[in-house]
């Protein structure tokens, strides 16, 4: 007589019950430890470093390190707290990028062109632009026509030295009105190219000039400017500075300095999208989506938000 074999017993229905419970448990204990152990804002310090800062802003590393803490430090004050950290490894990186927005600046306060995030600047600027843009055309048809009169003679000169060449030789007085046709025509090119430089100067000038007036433009709402025969495309956006989450990476970055308070503003605006907030609406508060003031104090908007944000704590 055979044995019997055993089969085998099924999990019960409030068995697996239990087993699914228990895997369930498992996992929010897991979720939530995963939950109050990450850094959240206004609950702990959001940590910095300085990264980059371009030299050619005239500002010396230690310098822009006490404006990034001078800006930092804004946020903490409704709480009497930190709420930004400076350390060596930190999650926020800040940058002084030097590019074409200060670029252009640069080169107009060289020209002693006033520049000021004003509507009244903005007029200025804008009719040196027209009359600038009416001069460069003017120039530029002059220099186009004088060039087109400068290789025909070239032409013709060029023709007759082959000419007297293949008659192996020419009369004195050939050879020295030859002579005289060169040194002029040299004369002539030297001139045109210095002209050309001159123009390019006044379209580089052209070029500045649309930065900057587009950038006020962009503040207020006035009308951009463009030139299309001139210089290189520019780019679309216009903002001083930029908070970029990335990857897991986190840049704070600047382009442009015009004072230590307008600096500071700049990325404690930046600081606060790092904290999560939002453009405000109110236009004197420093979340508010254009820089049209250099006050370096939070609003009671700014406030309001912040405090939404971080739950009044």
């Amino acid at each position: 007589m055979k044995p019997a074999i055993k089969q085998p017993g099924t999990l019960g229905t409030s068995g697996a019950s239990r087993l699914k419970l228990f895997f369930l448990l498992i996992t929010l204990i897991i979720l939530a430890v995963i939950f109050f152990r990450m850094p959240r804002p206004c609950q702990e310090p959001l940590s910095y470093r300085i990264g980059t800062v371009d030299d050619r802003f005239g500002l010396s590393r230690q310098e822009f390190t006490g404006l990034v803490g001078k800006a930092a430090s804004i946020w903490g004050k409704p709480f009497s707290r930190e709420l930004f950290r400076a350390e060596p490894k930190g999650m926020i990186e800040v940058n002084l990028i030097y590019d074409y927005r200060q670029e252009a600046a640069d080169k107009l306060k060289n020209l002693s062109y006033s520049i000021e995030n004003t509507k009244s600047s903005y007029d200025d600027l804008k009719l040196r632009f027209e009359n600038l843009k009416s001069e460069y055309e003017q120039k530029k048809e002059a220099l186009m026509s004088d060039f087109n009169a400068y290789n025909v003679r070239v032409g013709s000169f060029n023709a007759e030295v082959e000419s007297t060449r293949q008659q192996r030789g020419a009369h004195e007085h050939v050879q020295r009105r030859l002579m005289m046709e060169k040194e002029e025509l040299n004369c002539i090119g030297e001139n045109l190219q210095t002209r050309q430089e001159e123009q390019k100067k006044i379209a580089d000038t052209i070029n500045s000039m649309m930065v900057v007036i587009n950038e006020i433009a962009t503040n207020y709402n006035f009308d951009l400017v463009n030139y299309r025969d001139v210089g290189n495309k520019l780019g679309d956006e216009f903002c001083e500075g930029n908070y970029l989450s990335k990857g897991g990476k986190q840049t704070i970055t600047i382009y442009k300095y015009d004072s230590s308070d307008r600096l500071v503003r700049v990325i404690a605006h930046e600081f606060g999208h790092a904290l999560g907030l939002n453009h405000n609406d109110n236009t004197e508060a420093i979340m508010y989506r254009l820089i049209q003031s250099d006050s370096t104090g939070l609003t009671p908007a700014d406030v309001t938000a912040l405090k939404t944000r971080c739950g009044g704590s």
